[in-house]
């Protein structure tokens, strides 16, 4: 008895200890910083060299609730921006893009909003980072928690893209109280971008008389930046590879790496023709690509199945140094939602009625994954099972170990900006496809997915 005793003793010690040095551990990681962005017109450079003026800003969009008697009760979105800041341990950094859908038209942009229970876009700031899978800083797993990173917010329905203001129609009345009326959305979310990355190379040290080259002829080493992982979640995904070119002009010397998780560009082409394509496109993108990627200035009049294949195939080759991937679940509910709503953004009561589309979804996902592996040694996907959306923003498949594909996501994302030696890339970043996961999610499953989505 008292040698169990003993024994119990020293086991409440050790437990005692080991919980005192994890709390000390997180304890010693930098806070969150929060940072506002006054509304106005700021000058800034963008990554083609171009002296542009911008104007950051949330959508402005239509916030509505359904009262008991199914009255919508709506107002206009809080326009403010803000982003997130943390310090990390070390010369590294990571861009983080956040999702929550995306709009290019009355539907989408207004009348969803008043008579859906969730609509197509999120059109104001929701809150901060969160603290799960990769902002848990608390998980010694976690391989970027010594990392600094700067958290993106999405507010402005253009998946990070936008760079003008729409007018669009309030055909119910229940936003502008006028059936008709006219609400304007702030697609800004590039200029939110472009504001914090001029707050970025201020705060790396890179400043405008840096850009000149030293004596000798040779770009200077101009920031305290060794390595740069651009990631976002959902519509951020789509953000970080487009901001991608962005940043490495403004970081040159950094190693870089992006990670798109969710956002896997099987869209419809009346979205693509609206929002993106052409001088009048609703978001006004094409003013935000990098010119001198060969390629890109047409990337958004190629057909919505050679779209996300071109961009990125645009960037690997541009950057043949860097690494680019992808992640999705092989049938993540919310990409396949949006898909859905692209393909019937008039008719509304359709949205929801995902069944019928899932299998062309899946289909033109894994084709495009497969066709940029195929034209491009320094890109990888890894297609997961189930239909669970976006990986970055959880715990649960986050660290997972136990869905027995190899190598786990958590291995492979890690390995993503592991060194290699002689250009060799380390084992675990490789294409992994799910073994014995065709089978479809059950509707149960599908709710599943989706309130996992939607509670967090």
């Amino acid at each position: 008895m008292k040698k169990n005793k003993a024994i119990k003793n020293a086991i409440a010690v050790v437990l005692l200890l080991f919980s005192g040095m994890v709390a000390a551990d997180s304890a010693t990681y930098a806070k969150w910083e929060k940072i506002d962005v006054a509304p106005g017109i700021y000058q800034t450079t963008d990554g083609n060299g171009d002296v542009r003026e911008i104007a950051p800003s949330c959508s402005g969009g239509p916030v509505c609730t359904i009262d008991a008697a199914g009255k919508p009760n709506c107002r206009l979105g809080d326009k403010q921006f803000s982003f997130y800041y943390k310090a990390g341990k070390k010369k590294d950094l990571v861009v983080y893009f956040d999702g929550g859908g995306a709009c290019w038209d009355s539907n989408t942009c207004v009348t969803g909003q008043v008579v859906t229970s969730v609509g197509a876009y999120v059109p104001e700031l929701k809150g901060g980072p969160g603290t799960q899978g990769l902002f848990d800083q608390a998980n010694p797993q976690n391989p970027y928690r010594d990392w600094s990173v700067v958290a993106i917010p999405y507010c402005t329905g253009d998946i990070h893209f936008g760079s003008r203001d729409q007018n669009y129609t309030d055909f119910t009345g229940a936003v502008t109280g006028i059936p008709g009326g006219t609400v304007t959305i702030h697609h800004r979310g590039f200029d939110n971008f472009l504001y914090v990355r001029e707050w970025l190379k201020q705060r790396f040290g890179v400043e405008e008389g840096d850009k000149k080259n030293n004596s000798n002829g040779e770009d200077r080493d101009r920031s305290n930046v060794k390595h740069m992982l651009v990631t976002g979640s959902s519509a951020g995904a789509y953000g970080a590879a487009f901001a991608y070119p962005h940043l490495k002009q403004a970081f040159p010397k950094t190693e870089g790496y992006l990670m798109a998780d969710a956002g896997n560009g099987v869209v419809s082409d009346t979205l693509r023709q609206q929002a993106l394509s052409g001088p009048d496109a609703r978001w006004g993108p094409a003013k935000n690509l990098v010119h001198a990627i060969p390629g890109m200035d047409g990337i958004f009049d190629l057909p919505q199945d050679r779209f996300e294949s071109g961009f990125n195939t645009a960037l690997a080759r541009y950057y043949p140094k860097d690494r680019f991937s992808q992640y999705t679940t092989l049938f993540d509910v919310i990409q396949v939602l949006f898909y859905n709503i692209s393909l019937n953004q008039n008719d509304i009561a359709a949205w929801n009625n995902i069944f019928p589309v899932y299998e062309a979804w899946t289909q033109q996902m894994v084709n495009n994954a497969y066709a940029t592996a195929a034209a491009n040694p320094n890109y990888r996907f890894y297609i997961a099972p189930g239909c669970n959306h976006t990986v970055l923003r959880f715990n649960d498949d986050f660290y997972n170990t136990q869905s027995g594909q190899a190598p786990s996501f958590l291995s492979w994302f890690k390995a993503l900006t592991k060194e290699s030696d002689d250009g060799v890339y380390p084992a675990n970043w490789k294409n992994s496809f799910c073994e014995g996961c065709a089978i479809p999610p059950t509707p149960q499953e599908v709710g599943a997915c989706l309130q996992r989505t939607f509670s967090n």
